[in-house]
């Protein structure tokens, strides 16, 4: 039961004669009278005739009811309270098609007089009407039909779940909020001025908004705020419904309902994409982004619905046609191959077919996206590999030939200082005399070793300086023809040095140009068991070129290029049959590119090496032919 309590007179409902007329055109939907203090009935509206049968002048004690109506209205008489509301069932014996009301008693004064409005609320069409608005409910609900209802001002009274997930948000959190305030996340400024407009001249309202979820999925709705009216009423309500048609605007997109949408998206794409239009057995040009167009020289607006073999270039035509015929043998929706562009780019092609049975044609999506760097990278972390590869095989070899070419001389020495001591204790001085040149001998061999390899990494390091002067060439070929002759005597070998010209001017370092001599002829020496080596310098072409040749025991051709990497021999480990770590010939031939001169080798095993070294003919020496 609920009442409101009047204290001071002022507070008194006063009617007119006509307000109190009035009641015969409202208020018909519910039974309704009006008695005075004496429980007389002066006015009952035709409801309530027609559902209790009693008129104007009767008396409504004669239903019997509990609580008793009488009791309940003498007490509200004699108390402060303008109204009560309560639930009150009558007898079974009047035969009413309902038995059970809720029953809004007020205090109402009608030219100064007092009386008593009664209005008689079924409660079984109460329990009917909340049933409907249950069943609606559970439709909305269950049926996951998107639903916003607000009241006249725009203020949200009613939300379904559906439409709260749309909005990734709950009632509470809107409930009472003003409809744009709620949408302007997803509206800009000029769209909430047109609901606001909409809301306020109670008019349509319509417009599509997108929403990405947390998962980045995005959709599209349709919403539209219909304006509902009250027959009979001003009463206004809005209904906000929310349509997917993220379907529709998907399909949309692919069969292009949007051309200048497509089209930036299309253009934006940073690989080369063309659509290429399936028609009655015909290959059109349908569409482009600028990226393929700049890359094939495309005039699109020329090209569009032209046949296809106008319009590329038949390098990508023929795989082009190729890989969609394959379409007809495969079920996938996608084919890829590679594809080299004549302008040294490489493309990874993806062909994805779409069907649409409805306009009967084809739609042959073609995306080409570059690879070139990636397979530059490819390129280069496979050199690297190598690389890698080559300075362990390098770490290897050097260790070998260091742990040999260190160990032999160190063993030598210690065997000649043993000898030395017994001769000593012996006073042999003259084995003495004969060991200290050969002991001088060991030690310039491990003093050449240790020179040889700071040379080579000063030369890989760039830390090597020239001093270059203008010689004539034959005077160094001479030097070291001299000083190495008794040592290819000792070999039984035949060194000869011819020289045509016998000024040959170059532009050289002379310590390095007779290191590349020297370390030549060297190698010559220790690798030729018998037969000759022959130096020979001469002018071919305005160059200096001097050649050596041996019989030695060659190289074979595979393992030319590998003789000029550092500590590369033929023979290696420590079961070889020549001393040296094999730096000889990578110094010559490094030397060489470094005095700008070139540097070529010829050989087969067990047939000999021929070495031609070739460098610009000195200023002193053009001038003087």
């Amino acid at each position: 039961m609920q009442n409101n309590q009047t204290n001071a007179p002022e507070r008194k409902n006063y009617l007119s004669i006509s307000e109190f007329e009035s009641f015969y055109e409202i208020q018909n939907s519910n039974p309704l009278i009006i008695v005075d203090i004496a429980c007389n009935i002066i006015f009952s509206n035709e409801s309530f005739k027609k559902v209790f049968n009693i008129y104007e002048g009767q008396k409504f004690f004669d239903l019997e009811s509990e609580p008793n109506l009488g009791y309940l209205l003498f007490a509200l008489t004699g108390s402060n309270y303008d109204n009560f509301q309560f639930d009150i069932t009558f007898s079974p014996e009047h035969n009413l098609l309902n038995n059970e009301y809720n029953v809004e008693l007020e205090r109402v004064y009608i030219s100064e007089r007092e009386y008593f409005v009664l209005i008689f609320n079924s409660l079984v069409e109460k329990e009917k009407l909340e049933e409907r608005m249950s069943n609606l409910h559970n439709a909305l609900e269950y049926g996951n039909v998107p639903v916003i209802v607000t009241d006249e001002h725009g203020l949200v009274t009613y939300s379904t779940n559906s439409f709260e997930k749309i909005l990734h948000t709950q009632l509470e959190n809107i409930y009472n909020n003003y409809l744009p305030e709620v949408l302007s996340f997803y509206l800009d400024h000029d769209e909430v001025n047109l609901l606001e407009q909409a809301i306020k001249s109670f008019k349509l309202w319509n417009k599509t908004i997108v929403i990405t979820d947390p998962n980045g999925s995005v959709s599209y709705f349709e919403l539209k705020l219909n304006p509902i009216y009250r027959q009979g009423s001003d009463y206004t309500k809005f209904i906000v419904t929310a349509n997917n048609i993220t379907n529709y605007v998907t399909k949309n997109h692919v069969i292009k309902k949007s051309e200048n949408r497509l089209k930036s998206i299309i253009n934006n794409i940073s690989d080369l994409l063309v659509i290429i239009k399936k028609k009655d057995g015909k290959y059109l040009f349908e569409n482009a982004n600028e990226n393929f167009c700049k890359v094939f020289n495309i005039d699109k607006s020329k090209a569009f619905k032209k046949d296809i073999q106008t319009v590329l270039e038949a390098k990508l035509l023929n795989p082009v046609l190729e890989n969609i015929s394959r379409f007809d043998n495969l079920e996938a929706p996608n084919i890829e191959f590679k594809y080299e562009c004549c302008k040294a780019k490489h493309y990874n092609v993806k062909i994805t077919l779409l069907d649409d049975k409805i306009e009967s044609e084809t739609l042959f999506i073609i995306s080409m996206h570059d690879i070139t760097d990636e397979l530059l990278y490819q390129m280069n972390l496979k050199q690297m590999y190598e690389k890698e590869n080559y300075l362990n095989k390098l770490k290897t070899a050097f260790l070998e030939n260091m742990s040999h070419e260190i160990r032999t001389p160190f063993n030598a020495i210690i065997g000649y200082s043993e000898i030395i001591d017994e001769s000593v204790a012996a006073e042999d001085y003259g084995t003495i005399s004969e060991l200290a040149g050969s002991l001088k001998d060991v030690l310039k061999r491990v003093l050449n070793l240790f020179t040889n390899i700071v040379e080579v990494f000063q030369i890989d390091s760039g830390e090597v300086e020239l001093d270059k002067v203008n010689l004539n060439c034959n005077q160094v070929l001479k030097s070291v023809y001299n000083k190495k002759y008794y040592e290819a005597l000792q070999k039984n070998l035949n060194l000869r040095l011819n020289i045509e010209t016998e000024w040959l001017n170059i532009e050289t370092d002379w310590v390095k140009f007779e290191k590349i001599i020297d370390s030549l002829i060297d190698n010559a020496i220790k690798y030729t068991l018998n037969g000759h080596i022959i130096i020979t310098s001469r002018i071919n072409n305005d160059k200096v070129q001097i050649i050596i040749e041996d019989t030695g025991k060659g190289i074979e051709e595979k393992e030319l290029n590998r003789m000029f990497e550092p500590f590369a021999q033929e023979e290696e480990g420590y079961t070889r049959n020549y001393e040296g770590a094999g730096l000889g010939l990578t110094i010559a031939y490094k030397l060489t590119q470094l005095l700008n001169g070139q540097f070529e080798i010829k050989s087969a095993k067990d047939k000999g090496t021929q070495i031609t070294l070739q460098f610009p003919l000195g200023k002193n020496e053009i001038e003087t032919s």
